[in-house]
């Protein structure tokens, strides 16, 4: 990781942080909607965010914390404009291909097929930056940074006690949010 990238990555955390410390809700629902996104936009972008991150039995998918919300307030308060034309560009790529493999938008697939459309969108554009990378980064910062994210699906200890630095991990065991 090169200097710039270290620099884009802590304005990111501490632009999903001023966000988080001001949401008055468990969800990224209570930001205010950006204006130039439709509702449709917003709710693919949720169904796309759940298909990466689903509900479990122990916590909550991305779709649950309102994720669409997040990934548009953060793309078009945070990155550059050119990331915005990606972000849409995704979009309408994604409903596409789910058209023209199913017959469907996306939004009407069940989860199997969603799946295999994304597997698919990824797996298809092998040069340059990938548009759906820029919806999986910023919906594992939105889930991960909301409360459900960071209480239910990372272990969360509010007042860390000491220092284990050698801790073993069962490969049940979940990560650590703080």
């Amino acid at each position: 990781m090169n200097r710039r990238e270290a620099l884009r990555q802590t304005a990111l955390a501490a632009g999903a942080a001023a966000l988080w410390a001001s949401l008055p809700a468990r969800t990224w629902a209570a930001l205010a909607a950006p204006a130039g996104w439709s509702a449709t936009d917003e709710a693919l972008l949720t169904l796309i965010g759940d298909t990466i991150i689903p509900a479990t039995a122990t916590s909550p998918g991305a779709g649950a914390v309102a994720i669409g919300r997040f990934i548009i307030t953060q793309a078009t308060e945070f990155y550059p404009p050119q990331s915005i034309d990606t972000l849409r560009r995704a979009v309408l790529e994604i409903d596409a291909a789910s058209r023209q493999r199913f017959n469907q938008s996306f939004a009407a697939l069940s989860v199997a097929e969603r799946e295999q459309v994304l597997t698919a969108y990824e797996a298809a554009r092998q040069s340059g930056t990938h548009p759906f990378r820029l919806i999986k980064e910023l919906t594992l910062l939105g889930y991960f940074t909301s409360e459900p994210g960071a209480t239910q699906a990372l272990r969360y200890d509010p007042i860390p006690g000491s220092f284990n630095g050698s801790l073993k991990l069962a490969p049940t065991d979940r990560s650590w949010a703080l």
